[in-house]
């Protein structure tokens, strides 16, 4: 089970619950405006192909951005091709054999039901990667659940399904995501093979609204009003999506998923904000070769390392060096300092010699696998490499010590939550 703190599972559970109430409101106003259904078809219509290019496929390439390794958007939307012509095989399968439309319906329901459980799964792995990360995929989820019930009972019913099976196939489908996030606490998936599946779906949910539900309500309702609708339901869905992204920021900061060291492709392990009494310090970013949570191991490790600070407010040369002097002091005895007296003093001189930093600059701080560590403002090296493994983990207990600067900080750099 992952090591979240206790209030996450708390708000997962609060998650949980708002999807199966999203899901279940979309599914019983489409059963009570069935006159209006062609209006709903299209939005629908717009929502579904909206799901799949604004929120499925960026995700998927996103997870799979956070392997090293990982498949590129070029085998991705392979997947997605894939996803698209397995579906319209089932689908005209089911139509040459004979097969009843209400089995179709089935099949429909049943992609959106699975696609719901990838939903709930998605969100317990972002929460794995942070608490930041994981609230901004559950407000996208969230936002399309409601969708997702329209577009279940939807499904049912144009196939002429009864009333009584589009209620079930509903319910099903507003529990999926619950199962999901509980699946997700069970089994930690790998985020590249995430990657794919969501690839996958993409392209059964752009067979479904562009081959069957965008053609059938123009085609009982060839009107402006119901194109209309299915380009609202893409608006709607690509507005929810980019306010969710621009949720993802940390005071303000946009964090990268990646960086690169030299010719090593490093990925965001954590981010969060350091604050000193009521003040806003810093946003703090860790990247590292694979994501670890434990701190112990990743600052034994010998693989390279970054940490990059993005300032909030002013600070002079002296208190950047003050503070990162009274952070060694918290994990470290008066006489392991004193054994790193050239160390620290070659990092205060490059403090020194970097000045003032105003408002928006970005220190990087790289610990690199020959057990030197290098200092750089706004990508422009300061000072030479200061030499020493030993003082490497030193300088990284400032945050993930024992006794760290800030212990909410050091939570959300191990990815197991953030900052406020």
């Amino acid at each position: 089970m992952p090591p979240y703190p206790r209030g996450t599972y708390v708000l997962l559970a609060a998650i949980a619950c708002a999807a199966f109430s999203s899901t279940l409101t979309g599914g019983l106003l489409a059963l009570q405006l069935r006159d209006k259904l062609h209006l709903i078809l299209g939005f629908s219509a717009g929502a579904v192909i909206g799901v799949a290019l604004f929120d499925l496929l960026p995700e998927s390439i996103e997870f799979a951005a956070r392997t090293v390794g990982g498949p590129g958007a070029a085998t991705l939307l392979t997947w997605t091709a894939v996803g698209f012509f397995a579906y319209l095989i089932l689908d005209r399968s089911l139509l040459l054999h004979g097969r009843p439309v209400t089995t179709r319906g089935a099949l429909g329901a049943s992609i959106l039901c699975l696609h719901s459980l990838i939903d709930g799964v998605a969100i317990g792995l972002a929460f794995q990667a942070s608490r930041s990360v994981g609230l901004v995929v559950a407000i996208a989820v969230l936002t399309h659940d409601f969708s997702d019930g329209v577009n279940t009972m939807n499904i049912v019913i144009k196939h002429r399904g009864e009333r009584r099976a589009a209620l079930a196939w509903l319910i099903a489908d507003a529990l999926a995501p619950s199962l999901g996030i509980a699946l997700s606490l069970a089994v930690v998936l790998p985020v590249s093979t995430l990657g794919y599946v969501l690839a996958l779906f993409a392209g059964f949910f752009l067979f479904i609204g562009a081959s069957d539900l965008i053609p059938e309500s123009f085609h009982a309702h060839p009107k402006f009003l119901t194109t209309a609708m299915t380009v609202a339901g893409a608006a709607v869905l690509y507005l929810a999506v980019s306010l969710a992204a621009h949720a993802a920021a940390v005071a303000g900061v946009e964090v990268a998923d990646r960086s690169t060291q030299g010719s090593t492709t490093l990925v965001l392990n954590g981010a969060g904000k350091r604050e000193k009494f009521i003040f806003d310090v810093y946003v703090a970013a860790l990247y590292l070769p694979q994501r670890e949570t434990s701190a112990q191991a990743i600052v034994a490790a010998t693989e390279p390392k970054r940490l990059t600070l993005t300032l909030l407010r002013d600070l002079s040369a002296e208190q950047l060096g003050n503070a990162l002097h009274e952070g060694l002091s918290l994990n470290r005895t008066p006489a392991e300092l004193n054994a790193l007296t050239p160390q620290i003093d070659a990092l205060i001189a490059t403090m020194n010699a970097l000045g003032s930093a105003k408002k928006g600059s970005v220190l990087t701080i790289d610990f690199l696998a020959d057990g030197t560590t290098r200092v750089a403002q706004d990508e422009k090296t300061a000072g030479a490499p200061i030499a020493g493994v030993a003082f490497q983990r030193a300088l990284l207990d400032v945050w993930l010590g024992p006794k760290p600067v800030q212990s909410d900080l050091k939570t959300a750099l191990l990815g197991t939550g953030a900052s406020p």
